[in-house]
């Protein structure tokens, strides 16, 4: 009887995603969700002062922030999967699907949804009139849009 090499080789490529999945994800969520906070309550601050109708509590700002970072997961999700192709599993770097330049013409796509969902939300559950609504659409898409996708991975070199 001749004897087999039964071996197996294993690879470790798990350890990045598992840090960036328990680490990156919940840590940035806490960061969106506390600068979407800090964004609306500037924009109803500076609203307010103009008109002084406008008083929101602490409880409506905190949920309308819980609801809206949610959903600028999805859409900030779906920006990275169109502009970014990567494949943590093979590589670290990054390999842009398209140039930085278009990258940024792309950007106006998740402005303008996430201003659509601001203004939507601070309509009905806000209950803010039509023009302070598309006041604070605007100011959130702008503000929260992932600007940093298309520059801070070149800044950082992950760039392939």
């Amino acid at each position: 009887m001749q004897e087999t090499d039964n071996t197996t080789a294993l690879y470790d490529v798990g350890g990045a995603f598992i840090i960036v999945a328990l680490l990156g994800i919940p840590a940035g969520s806490i960061l969106d969700y506390i600068w979407n906070l800090i964004v609306l309550s500037i924009t109803l601050l500076i609203l307010s002062r103009n008109n002084n109708g406008i008083n929101i509590s602490k409880a409506r700002r905190l949920a309308y922030c819980l609801f809206i970072t949610l959903l600028g997961l999805f859409i900030d999700w779906a920006y990275f999967e169109l502009t970014w192709d990567t494949l943590f599993a093979k590589s670290a770097l990054w390999s842009p699907a398209m140039p930085q330049a278009l990258q940024f013409a792309w950007l106006l796509l998740p402005v303008i949804m996430i201003s659509l969902v601001n203004f939507s939300l601070s309509y009905s559950f806000l209950k803010l009139d039509k023009r302070h609504s598309i006041i604070v659409g605007i100011a959130m898409g702008v503000f929260t849009a992932p600007w940093l996708l298309p520059t801070l991975p070149y800044m950082l070199g992950w760039v392939q």
